[in-house]
This record gives structure tokens, C-alpha cells and sequence, in this order.
């Protein structure tokens, strides 16, 4: 007889800062909010647009837990809001569920985290696009030495 162990991966972006409860009456838990948002190309007007929104609370316990806050800690960029992950493990039986202020039921999916990363491949293509629309100094990649400032002062020293 095998066994089959079903894994959730999670794409998206940390829609809060972690939430981090230390060892007490309970073990360790860190709770990472990611929402991921839809998006789709509309064929007529050429436009992206967006769709339906989810949210996934992934939460870590025990050591795993204390791990992440250690690490956010010393890196707090690590997992800053708006940072995009990755996150997996499995699905809980135990979804979190609330009333809005319209007195309507709403839940939210809970994963009991294996492991989360940053996914460095978006948050390096967000970097550059943010990089290249900047306003900062001109790039000089092709001066010339009578266009440079300093290169008097370098063949003088």
C-alpha cells in the first residue's frame, strides 16, 4: 500500500507584514498572508484587466516558525509587504473564517506551510522595471575622454 502526500504550491504576494506568535501557552506560529489577483488581457481594448483575487493564510509552527522570525529579523526585506512567493504544503482542515461588515460568512484557505521563498526571478524583474522608469542620474556608458571630468585629473595622477 503507498501512500499519497497532496502539496498546495502558492504563488502571489505577502498582502501584510508576517504575523509572529512566540512560544507560549501554544508552540511557536508565523502566519504569511499571499493574494494573488487575476489578470487578463482584454482582446478589444488591449488593456490588462483585473479578475478575481484570492487570499491564502500559510502558517508555520513550532521551530519552522521561530526560523522564519529569526530570519526576518536579520532581514526584514526578506518578506516585506508586496514581496512575491512562493510558498507550499498542505491544505488545512481548518479554514479561517470571519463575518464582514455586511454580516456576510467569508473564509479564507489555510495552508500548513512546508516552506515559503521569496520568488526571486519577479521581485528581479520588478526591480529592473522599477530600475529603468526611475529618474536618476543619466547613465555616461559611452563617455568619451573629453566628455569626462576626471580623466584630466587621472592622467595627472
Amino acid at each position: 500500500m503507498t501512500a499519497i502526500k497532496t502539496t498546495n504550491i502558492v504563488e502571489g504576494n505577502l498582502a501584510q507584514e508576517p504575523k509572529y506568535f512566540p512560544k507560549g501557552q501554544y508552540v511557536a506560529r508565523i502566519v504569511f498572508r499571499i493574494m494573488h489577483t487575476d489578470r487578463k488581457l482584454n482582446p478589444q481594448t488591449n488593456q490588462w484587466e483585473d479578475g478575481r483575487t484570492t487570499a491564502v493564510d500559510v502558517n508555520f509552527y513550532g521551530l519552522a516558525a521561530e526560523r522564519y522570525a529569526q530570519t526576518i529579523q536579520q532581514q526584514p526585506d526578506a518578506f516585506a509587504i508586496g514581496t512575491a512567493v512562493v510558498a507550499w504544503g498542505e491544505l488545512s482542515d481548518r479554514p479561517n473564517t470571519w463575518t464582514d461588515r455586511d454580516g456576510t460568512p467569508q473564509a479564507t484557505s489555510v495552508i500548513n506551510g512546508t516552506r515559503i521563498i521569496p520568488n526571486q526571478l519577479v521581485n528581479q524583474r520588478r526591480a529592473n522595471r522599477q530600475q529603468s522608469n526611475s529618474t536618476s542620474l543619466p547613465q555616461y556608458t559611452n563617455a568619451v575622454p573629453e566628455q569626462d571630468p576626471w580623466a584630466g585629473q587621472q592622467a595627472q595622477a
